[in-house]
């Protein structure tokens, strides 16, 4: 143990006595030349010079991550060993270090003593009070050196960096996958116990996140507080709208080691690296039927529930998903809303307009377009035949009938374009009509 040699108070780390000695008003003759700030001990200046230095001497024999005060070290090491020495009394949580203890401890005590003076928030400690008043001031001062992306705080950063090596380090016991950091551990771990806490007071659905249910809750309040600037397309949460503004900005920064197509998100590249793997890691507890995607099992399990959440507001008729009940309303609407550009002839569906495209009257046409030498041979084409077209009758013939619950793992044409279409913008292909 440490002493104070003013007050005699005890500490465990040098670290938190340097820190207590700053409220002695004693004589502080060493001077740090550079920022002015004065010490009570010549040891004490020269580690805070490393501060301005950069030198960081004491590293970790397991992560190699270096430290610039030997105290730091010995706390950093319990993260391997997994070592807590200070356990709350009312609880039984453990620690790493003591002060983590007593910030926990005010969690009893509903203790807030840090209150941000623009919006009057509390925290229980100083350094969340601090990365909270970015909010307000806008600033984000860790930066990536690779992409310059920039973050409020260095442990966001920390897990940037970590799309850009690759590395993973924290597993799971029981399916070996890893993650970026032990909060997504954490959060995964609760796949496997099946546990759901958090409960929807309207429908009772449960989640197994806080963040997933109030999510959730906006379904109910049809709330999409998050509006993109260029095409005024609202969200439900912060991060769609993220990913949707990659639409708009071209960017794919997630791109696949096999077969490098790139994604703008990186949910989108898990599911696609899944194709190489044949990776289908949701099953049905009911068929034993293996998915690639949990939606798709969500869906698939309405075969067997016969549940049909999604029901017409003008009929009262219900599907299963809710890309089958957009298709549906464009039968009382009459809307077609995707158009040949050669022809102008109008579908209901991205799928039957690809299908139109291939006919053999439309490539023909497609090609003159090409050769074409002068500006009237644009004009010289005739109305696509409807006999070239087969498919899309047939569509207006069975559009009213509720359409079979579909496989989503089956490789049909339309699914396939779907979900092709959509894998960039990471939104799944059941809502793409």
């Amino acid at each position: 143990m440490l002493s104070c040699y003013i007050c005699r108070k005890k500490f465990s780390f040098k670290s938190d006595l340097l820190i207590h000695l700053e409220i002695h008003e004693e004589d502080k003759p060493f001077k740090c030349e550079l920022c002015e700030k004065t010490f009570s001990e010549d040891c004490i200046l020269t580690e805070h010079i490393r501060i301005h230095t950069g030198e960081k001497p004491f590293k970790c024999n397991f992560c190699k991550q270096a430290f610039s005060d030997r105290s730091d070290l010995t706390k950093h090491k319990r993260i391997h060993t997994g070592e807590k020495p200070y356990f709350c009394d009312t609880c039984e949580t453990s620690f790493y270090t003591n002060r983590d203890l007593k910030i926990h401890k005010r969690i009893h005590k509903g203790e807030k003593p840090y209150a941000c003076n623009i919006c009057e928030k509390a925290f229980k400690n100083q350094s969340n009070l601090n990365v909270h008043k970015r909010i307000h001031t806008g600033e984000k001062p860790y930066s990536c050196d690779i992409c310059r992306k920039s973050f409020t705080q260095v442990g966001q950063l920390i897990r940037h960096e970590m799309i850009h090596t690759g590395e993973k380090p924290y597993s799971c016991d029981s399916c070996e996958k890893s993650f970026h950091s032990k909060g997504e551990l954490a959060l995964h771990n609760i796949n496997h116990t099946g546990e759901k806490p958090f409960k929807c007071y309207t429908c009772n659905k449960a989640f197994s996140q806080q963040s997933n249910l109030t999510v959730h809750y906006s379904i109910h309040t049809n709330k999409k507080p998050y509006s993109c600037n260029t095409c005024k397309k609202a969200f439900r949460t912060n991060g769609e709208l993220t990913v949707h503004m990659r639409t708009h900005t071209g960017e794919k920064s997630f791109k696949c080691d096999i077969c490098e197509k790139a994604f703008s998100h990186q949910s989108s590249l898990t599911v696609h690296e899944r194709i190489h793997t044949g990776q289908k890691p949701y099953s049905c507890d009911a068929c034993e039927k293996h998915f690639s995607r949990q939606n798709h099992l969500i869906i698939h399990k309405r075969t067997h529930t016969g549940e049909k959440p999604y029901s017409c507001d003008t009929c009262k008729k219900a599907f299963t998903q809710q890309g089958q009940l957009t298709l549906h309303k464009r039968t009382h609407t009459g809307e077609k809303p995707y158009s040949c550009v050669l022809c102008q002839k109008s579908f209901k569906t991205t799928s039957n307009m690809i299908t139109h495209n291939k006919t053999a009257r439309h490539l023909k046409k497609l090609e003159s377009t090409k050769n074409a030498d002068s500006p009237s041979a644009s004009t010289s084409f005739v109305d696509c035949s409807e006999s070239d077209v087969k498919l899309e009758i047939k569509e207006e013939e069975t559009l009213d009938e509720d359409p079979l619950s579909i496989n989503m793992e089956a490789e049909s044409v339309e699914e396939t374009i779907k979900q092709e279409i959509k894998e960039d913008e990471g939104i799944d292909s059941e809502e793409f009509v």
